[in-house]
């Protein structure tokens, strides 16, 4: 599949990889997260050593087009592409974490959209202790729609349908993913149960009342129908607040 008009950039979709030519495209490193890397974040705790590897989705860190190579000095943008898979009785999901501290005091934000398939994104927001979470959102986001992840949001991004999801993302180049927290509870603060329901993560002392809330489809230079590579290639300036941080920028 054919995804340039959805990522802004020359790359296709063929089967469990993205494909591109490497004279025009550039992509720093590409990992794979099977169960073996999951399983600490997951409701099910035992599996068997042929199911550890099977492949949950993958990352393409730091993409961008050669000729941009200036432009991407202070962000960076990755691609995510995740597999239709039961994990127990849980939907696929992506590794939870928080965002690193930028040198403002503030968590950094992200901004996420979807280029192929359908996501589930649950944020959490926690009291000064991690198994105290005060806030807690999903958000459902089709193609082309957008997600911004304030700071002091943690995020999980899970794919609960039948088809592979691909998801762009823009961050800024210094952030580090802290993850120690949902290792120690078992991932977030919710599971996302294949039957549609969600269940409360015993391991939290508290959660608050899961709340539904709609894409962010429009901020600054980003809006639906636009890829976010090429709103921040383009015009990088606007999108410096995922550089600097400013929580009131970034409110759900």
């Amino acid at each position: 599949m054919n995804l340039r008009e959805y990522i802004g950039l020359p790359i296709d979709r063929k089967e469990n990889e993205l494909s591109y030519k490497e004279n025009e495209i550039s992509v720093k490193r590409i990992f794979s997260i099977k169960i073996k890397d999951l399983q600490s974040y997951l409701k099910k705790e035992k599996w068997d050593e042929k199911e550890k590897v099977t492949e949950i989705y993958k990352v393409y860190e730091d993409v961008k087009a050669i000729e941009h190579k200036e432009v991407w000095e202070l962000a960076i943008f990755d691609v995510l592409l995740i597999n239709p898979i039961i994990l127990g009785n849980e939907c696929a999901k992506t590794i939870s974490y928080y965002t690193s501290f930028a040198d403002n005091g503030f968590h950094y934000p992200e901004i996420y959209q979807v280029a192929e398939g359908y996501a589930e994104f649950l944020l959490q927001k926690p009291e000064t202790k991690h198994e105290k979470v005060k806030d807690a959102v999903m958000i459902r986001v089709q193609r082309f729609e957008i997600l911004l992840v304030p700071p002091s949001y943690g995020v999980t991004i899970i794919n609960p349908s039948d088809r592979k999801t691909v998801i762009a993302r823009i961050r800024a180049r210094s952030v580090e993913e802290i993850k120690v927290e949902f290792e120690r509870t078992k991932g977030a603060c919710y599971y996302r149960i294949s039957d549609g329901k969600w269940d409360y993560n015993e391991n939290f002392e508290e959660i608050a009342m899961l709340r539904l809330e709609p894409p962010q489809n429009r901020w600054k230079t980003i809006k639906r129908g636009f890829p976010i590579y090429a709103s921040y290639a383009y015009n990088p300036k606007p999108l410096y607040a995922l550089i600097e941080p400013d929580p009131s920028l970034f409110v759900i």
